[in-house]
């Protein structure tokens, strides 16, 4: 090939082209060849602003323990992705960024005295004593998955944007016409008659004849079908029964000891006092008064160093350094009772004094042994399964049943007959099976005769393949065999009827103007008067009148009757009196409608500055990098 090469590279032809490709480099360069490639690694960018990748996954992962905390442990990153958490992240931080770019574009600055002012004034910093305690400040960060310097970033910018926004927010006061005429609507109140007519209490309820329930159950199928129930047949790869077969020597044990000593190490923490103040000459004064022998509380007073912030408490490094990676440098760089030189952060200029020290400790390997063993063959396990699965997939691939390849790989077939979908058979208990859920979610999609791809189950901790044998569909229950639930519904239904029946009664007789409790006594049920209420219902006890008959009763003259069907009875209602709106700007509910009024023309305001912002500083979503991210 050499050869061919050199006697083809003397040819006419083959110079000429050399030439050409010279000259194309000439033209064009070569260096870029060489380099690697700049990629764009934002996820969107809000003018020449970007909101890094690195950015929005760190706060999606902060949004995404939010919502575990608040709403359900239980939930998964991917479902808060599928949830739109990610997507309403993303839209919050571009608008952000674009009233960042907005504040940028005035210059609107924060100094660093307010910003110290903001920290050292919020309650969400203060201790038991109501007064800021830096511990509290450190841990609420540290919770928080924010550095000192990031959680400073943001309140600068939030404090920056609220400069820009209070110019136009601050005049946003809404025409008194308008909360007038919504606080006559809100703070109206009604006091309404009340009979109820509970089902329970209605007497001489016939019992069902059987062609009564016959038609009942016809007419009701909804509620008496049997489930679908399907017979199938999985052969399930688990790690747990894979990790049992797995031996380890201690040699194994051992390797995986060292390298997962930090699991088993705790580390060094140190009880930290400081000396904090906004000029380094200042800092370097107070270093010089300490080494002369005077004390901490001494030199803190003589400097004018804030008390409120001279405990940092006790922390390891690696808290220090979620506040200031040079304040953790220094402070673990000093013995116990020694200070360090002034260190500068955000927040000013820092003398720190280590007041006690408390060594970090390895738990030693006899301790964890037991534990560290079942973790590694885990470990061992799952990267069989794998494997295992694969060689599965090449055995059904080539024509095998999942019994020839149950039996080729060494591993039993687990059945069910007749499960519902929710995991019971015919008798109504569950149904014991491995991963039943998973397995069962993957079988509602198949046919009978189907047999499913691979799937991992929900916990990643097995693959198999499932085969529906047999789907018995869902059908009506014979009527022998539910007849008491027939005839309960049919109960249930026959009082509702009634209690119509005796609510229309009712209502005639009110509206003639009769008696609350002459009525009620006579027609055996119970009676009341209602405070004043509104129409939110605000005064009224809960559950004490259906939604349905309150909304009706504001719509009626005084005398007007309602009635409606509720939980376990049906409600009969008279308006008694109506109370008008006749306290003004003094009730708090007025100053509620106001407020909340306020807000929504602030937020109008907000909305429409952001917007005319965007013009300026137009939005580019990286679909790709948002993708790769989630």
């Amino acid at each position: 090939m050499l050869k061919l090469m050199r006697k083809s590279v003397n040819s006419i032809f083959v110079k000429a082209l050399l030439v050409m490709l010279i000259a194309s480099f000439a033209v064009w360069g070569i260096g870029d060849v060489f380099k690697a490639g700049r990629s764009d690694t934002s996820v969107a960018k809000v003018g020449n602003m970007p909101i890094s990748a690195a950015s929005f996954k760190s706060e999606l992962a902060r949004e995404v323990e939010r919502v575990q905390r608040t709403i359900n442990p239980n939930i998964t990153r991917d479902q808060a992705i599928a949830m739109g958490i990610g997507d309403m992240l993303l839209s919050r931080m571009v608008n952000s960024a674009i009233l960042n770019a907005g504040a940028q574009d005035m210059r609107l600055m924060v100094s660093k005295t307010a910003i110290l002012n903001e920290i050292k004034n919020s309650k969400d910093f203060f201790n038991d004593a109501g007064v800021f305690d830096s511990r509290v400040f450190t841990q609420l960060l540290s919770n928080n998955g924010l550095s000192e310097d990031r959680y400073v970033q943001y309140l600068r910018q939030g404090m920056e944007r609220d400069q820009m926004l209070s110019a136009i927010t601050s005049g946003a006061i809404p025409p008194k016409l308008l909360t007038d005429a919504l606080y006559t609507y809100e703070a109206e109140k009604r006091v309404l008659d009340v009979l109820r007519i509970n089902y329970a209490q209605i007497k001489n309820v016939p019992k069902p004849t059987d062609a009564e329930l016959s038609a009942y159950h016809e007419s009701h199928t909804n509620n008496f079908m049997a489930p679908e129930y399907r017979s199938i047949t999985a052969l399930v790869l688990n790690a747990a029964d894979l990790a049992k077969t797995i031996d380890l020597t201690d040699e194994d044990i051992q390797n995986a000891y060292d390298d997962s000593i930090d699991d088993y190490s705790k580390p060094e923490k140190r009880t930290l006092k400081q000396i904090l103040v906004k000029d380094e000459l200042v800092a370097s004064r107070a270093a010089q008064l300490l080494d002369q022998g005077k004390t901490f509380a001494d030199v803190a007073k003589d400097v004018g160093a804030n008390p409120a912030l001279m405990n940092i408490g006790t922390m390891s490094r690696d808290d220090v350094a979620n506040l200031s990676a040079d304040l953790a440098t220094a402070a673990f760089s000093v013995s116990k009772g020694q200070h360090t030189a002034p260190v500068k952060s955000p927040l000013g200029w820092h003398v720190v004094v280590v007041e006690g020290l408390v060594k970090g400790t390895v738990t030693p390997l006899n301790k964890v042994k037991d534990t560290l063993k079942t973790k590694l063959q885990m470990a061992k396990a799952l990267d069989a399964l794998f494997g295992l699965s694969n060689q599965l997939e090449d055995l059904l691939g080539s024509g095998m049943t999942l019994e020839e390849a149950s039996q080729d790989l060494g591993i039993g077939l687990d059945k069910a007959e007749n499960i519902d979908a929710q995991g019971l058979g015919l008798d109504g208990k569950a149904v014991t099976f491995p991963f039943v859920a998973d397995i069962l979610k993957a079988s509602l999609t198949l046919q009978a005769g189907d047999e499913s791809t691979m799937s991992e189950s929900e916990d990643n901790q097995s693959f198999f393949v499932v085969r529906v044998d047999a789907v018995t569909p869902s059908a009506l229950r014979p009527l022998d065999t539910v007849k008491g639930t027939v005839a309960q519904a049919w109960t249930v239904s026959k009082r509702a009827e009634m209690a119509a029946e005796l609510a229309k009664t009712a209502q005639t007789r009110l509206q003639s103007g009769e008696d609350l409790n002459a009525v009620a006594k006579d027609m055996g049920f119970a009676s009341f008067i209602t405070l004043p209420f509104t129409r939110t219902g605000q005064g009224l006890q809960q559950g004490a009148v259906p939604v349905n008959v309150i909304k009706s009763v504001f719509t009626l003259p005084q005398g007007g009757v309602a009635e409606a069907a509720g939980t376990g009875a049906h409600t009969v209602a008279r308006v008694n009196t109506i109370h008008a709106a006749t306290q003004g700007d003094a009730d708090p509910i007025y100053k509620s409608v106001t407020a909340q009024t306020t807000r929504a023309l602030q937020n109008d305001l907000v909305q429409q500055m952001t917007e005319a912002l965007q013009v300026r500083f137009p939005v580019r979503v990286n679909q790709q990098n948002l993708k790769d991210v989630y």
